[in-house]
């Protein structure tokens, strides 16, 4: 884990992007008093169990979340893109972290003492106000996604990952799009909470009827209105 300087250019926007409400002066303040730290991939960034003293922002790169079995293997159930608040409820509520926290790749992560984002709370309403609306955002997609797994079959399922992965970290590929986050089919299986054998399944269909090609933890997607028309039929 290394630290580094911050980049008041990029990281200006990040906070200003997030917390609406903040003035230019108040966001170099929260600079000022907070850290920067880059971490390594599969390195452990919060784990669960603890609390936490600080708000932690990701800037760039992807996080994952998840546990580890008995056996040591990291076990993800969902991934956190750049920009992102990670631990909002447990800084503002004091609750412990439920879940770990790593580095899928290389990442950096804004850490905002606890009490300097609390005394902003308190001198600002305006930024309760941003706060409400990011927790009222995940409420609603946590509610949306929980309606979904319950009415979706697996490969449905498997479809509506592979969209949003593809949305999220997809490029350009001559034959597509090529999802540039490298998942095993054992983590798509994790995230769905299924086994390996019946996801190898499912992604075989997908391959035979030419939707995707996946090579080991290389995906392209080649007919991303497939997915779409799987998912209008819920």
């Amino acid at each position: 884990m290394q630290y580094y300087d911050l980049n008041y250019t990029s990281n200006h926007y990040v906070l200003k992007n997030i917390f609406k409400s903040l003035s230019l002066d108040r966001i170099e303040y929260i600079l000022n008093q907070s850290i920067i730290k880059k971490f390594n991939k599969n390195e452990l960034i919060l784990n669960k169990g603890t609390c936490s003293d600080a708000l932690y922002i990701l800037l760039d790169g992807i996080i994952h979340i998840g546990y580890l079995s008995t056996s040591g293997r990291f076990h993800a159930f969902n991934f956190f893109s750049e920009k992102n608040l990670i631990n909002l409820l447990p800084c503002l509520k004091g609750h412990v972290i439920d879940y770990d926290y790593y580095a899928f790749n290389q990442v950096r992560v804004l850490i905002i003492p606890k009490h300097i984002f609390h005394q902003e709370l308190n001198d600002n309403n305006k930024l309760n106000e941003d706060l409400l609306d990011i927790v009222a955002f995940r409420m609603h997609h946590l509610i949306e996604e929980v309606k979904f797994l319950h009415i979706a079959n697996l490969h449905q399922k498997i479809c509506k990952t592979l969209l949003s992965l593809s949305k999220q970290y997809g490029i350009h590929h001559a034959q597509g799009i090529e999802i540039l986050l490298k998942i095993s089919q054992h983590d798509l299986a994790d995230l769905l909470s299924s086994s390996r054998q019946t996801v190898n399944k499912e992604v075989k269909k997908l391959v035979n009827l030419n939707v995707i090609e996946w090579q080991y933890e290389n995906i392209i997607v080649k007919d991303i209105e497939y997915f779409k028309r799987v998912l209008n039929d819920i």
